[in-house]
């Protein structure tokens, strides 16, 4: 058949379809182009860390020179280490070694006058709740820095109470702060803890327990919910030091168990 021929009979198919008052059928509208895909985005690299430094003796010395650097604080970038001869000067002369990645909330100064609220009673309970924990650390090392980290990520409210160069007079201010009430409650982290622990249960209104170890921390705030935990970080694991942290800045269990403890407790500070 003919190209001639077939579009006659296609014609005469159409004007037929016509006179009988049917809508001729329409060719189908050509398939509109799908749009292209976008490109990819580009991908950023992702940030190097800086590469580590080691701050050796000779360059700690200059880095310190026209200083007799007693008494004041030693502040390290993120990076930066020292090696164990400048460590020793460090220790020689006293200074509070910082890394600008651990800074931390200072407390608020006390309004002029205010007065200052008696210790807590005996017994009573470090917090009902979470509350700001105030925290003083001693020669921090990498594990420790590593535990603070992840306890920014847990989003407690830390206050730092590493105000001077001495940990002694430090402790001393975090205890003053928890039985002030300006904290729920503090953790001071050190290499040694039986030094701090004599310390401030010297202070009236301060139960401190030594992290040990989880159990036994979970234990104490049962028994007689101390208000200051000591954490020696010389001989505790990461894992260790941030649950016993995260456990004892969530709060107290209520009113101790050890009765019998607390009254012998409350009647020694009395007498």
């Amino acid at each position: 058949m003919t190209n001639e021929l077939v579009d006659r009979v296609v014609r005469e198919v159409m004007a037929a379809l016509q006179a009988q008052g049917v809508a001729p059928l329409r060719p189908p509208a050509p398939a509109l182009p799908m749009p292209a895909p976008p490109a990819p985005a580009e991908k950023l690299p992702a940030p190097t860390p800086p590469a580590k430094t080691f701050l050796t003796a000779e360059m700690l010395l200059r880095r310190l020179a026209g200083e007799d650097g007693n008494g004041r604080a030693l502040d390290l970038a993120p990076n930066e280490f020292l090696t164990p001869a400048a460590r020793d000067i460090a220790d020689e002369r006293h200074l509070a070694v910082r890394r600008t990645d651990l800074a931390l909330p200072k407390p608020a100064a006390a309004p002029t006058g205010a007065a200052s609220p008696g210790p807590a009673a005996p017994g009573a309970p470090a917090s009902s709740g979470p509350a700001a924990l105030g925290l003083m650390l001693h020669k921090p090392n990498e594990t420790v820095r590593s535990v603070l980290t992840a306890l920014r990520h847990d989003e407690l409210s830390l206050v730092d109470y590493t105000q001077t160069d001495c940990w002694v007079r430090n402790v001393r201010l975090l205890c003053e702060a928890v039985v002030a009430g300006s904290v729920g409650a503090g953790a001071a982290i050190l290499p040694y803890a039986a030094d701090a622990m004599v310390l401030a249960n010297k202070v009236r209104g301060i139960r401190a327990v030594q992290g040990a170890r989880p159990e036994s921390v979970v234990a104490a705030m049962r028994h007689f919910a101390p208000n200051l935990l000591v954490v020696e970080h010389t001989f505790s694991t990461y894992h260790e030091m941030r649950a016993m942290v995260r456990t004892f800045a969530a709060g107290g269990a209520g009113e101790p168990q050890a009765r019998v403890l607390m009254d012998h407790v409350a009647e020694l500070e009395r007498s």
